[in-house]
């Protein structure tokens, strides 16, 4: 299922300037490709064209790395705004159909390609180190799996610069000094940085592989309960610290509010269908159980209600688990399940009764009798 989620301003606001702050990495020389346009407006089709073209991965991203740097232009004129109800692969084909964008224009479509050229990818959000913490001035960049290893790559801050590229691929070790993640995972350091003192490190080895592979592999909710475990831990207390913990917070309770959506429509459903059944049997009934059945038949047709009253109940359960509910009347539907379940067993008693009795006692079973 895809949710359409809030995305903050502040990540949509970040500038190339910034890059220009810090000149220290060694660098790659820069690639550049020429890619026929018609080729280039699609991402699938951009990223086949570059891996027919080049054999080795890295090779591969350093084009698709040129590719982007150069023909993608920052432009802020879509920051600030709330980009609730566009997807990722609308957001893909806007940039590459404008051809410009802001940090988190870049960093999608760099690690859109990556990951159409078979390397893993993820799009990190975190702020410059060395800025005010005050405003508005969050950041987007990347990190990809390759030969075994994480490596982090910035290229919105590479974009229109000359001379080699100062911010492909970098060890973690040395991004650290110059972007700070909001989630402390994708430090990508078997000794993280501390949120507190960004020159001290924890003593404690932190195995950071394995945690990166149990997050990829999660749902988005459960993502988003993994950062929101570890932002606590990390003991930031800054404003855009803040300010991004609770858009993830915020993200939890979309999902969340739309999984109980899902809950309650379903116990709805569970009941209404119980309900059915049971009105079947008691129609069935004061027909005198004509057309005739046999017993075998007959001894079965109440049995789903239970096990449909049981599915409702734990649906309900499951319902403001994270979120606290004020939208859905659970307790209801509760009582409504309760009542059928109640008289459901009154029918199961008239059923046990009329199964044991024989053909004289069955007739006076009914005789007189109709149930609403």
């Amino acid at each position: 299922m895809k949710f359409h989620l809030l995305v903050y301003g502040m990540l949509l606001g970040c500038g190339v300037a910034n890059g220009q702050l810090w000149n220290n990495y060694a660098g790659f020389g820069r690639f550049a490709i020429a890619v026929p346009d018609s080729t280039s407006r699609s991402p699938a089709a951009l990223a086949a064209y570059i891996q027919n073209r080049y054999d080795a991965p890295k090779v591969q991203l350093q084009a698709i790395y040129g590719w982007v740097t150069d023909n993608i232009r920052y432009d802020d004129d879509s920051s600030y705004y709330f980009n609730r109800s566009v997807d990722h692969e609308t957001k893909i084909a806007a940039t590459l159909r404008r051809r410009k964008g802001v940090c988190e224009n870049y960093a999608g479509l760099f690690a859109d390609l990556a990951s159409r050229i078979g390397l893993t990818s993820y799009v990190v959000y975190g702020y410059p180190a060395g800025v005010s913490t005050r405003g508005n001035t969050g950041h987007a960049w990347c990190a990809v799996y390759l030969d075994d290893a994480w490596w982090l790559f910035d290229p919105t801050w590479d974009a229109g610069q000359q001379g080699s590229f100062r911010y492909f691929m970098v060890h973690p070790a040395t991004f650290i000094q110059t972007h700070i993640p909001f989630d402390p995972l994708w430090q990508l350091l078997e000794k993280p940085v501390s949120y507190g003192n960004t020159t001290t490190k924890n003593k404690t080895v932190f195995h950071y592989k394995d945690s990166v592979q149990a997050f990829l592999q999660m749902d988005s909710l459960q993502q988003y309960l993994a950062i929101e475990h570890r932002m606590k831990n990390a003991g930031a207390n800054n404003e855009m610290f803040k300010l991004w913990q609770g858009y993830n917070r915020m993200n939890i309770a979309i999902i969340a509010g739309e999984q109980d959506m899902q809950l309650y429509n379903a116990a709805v459903d569970n009941l209404n269908t119980a309900t059915d059944i049971f009105n079947s049997f008691v129609q069935y009934r004061n027909n005198g159980f004509l057309p005739q059945k046999q017993d075998a038949v007959i001894k079965t047709m109440l049995e789903p209600v239970s096990m449909l009253i049981a599915e409702a109940n734990q649906k309900l359960d499951g319902i403001g688990l994270l979120v606290e509910n004020f939208q859905y009347d659970t307790e209801g539907i509760r009582k409504q399940l309760l009542l059928l379940s109640k008289r459901s067993g009154e029918q199961k008693e008239f059923l046990k009764k009329y199964l044991a009795a024989g053909p004289t006692e069955r007739a006076q079973l009914f005789y007189g009798e109709t149930i609403k």
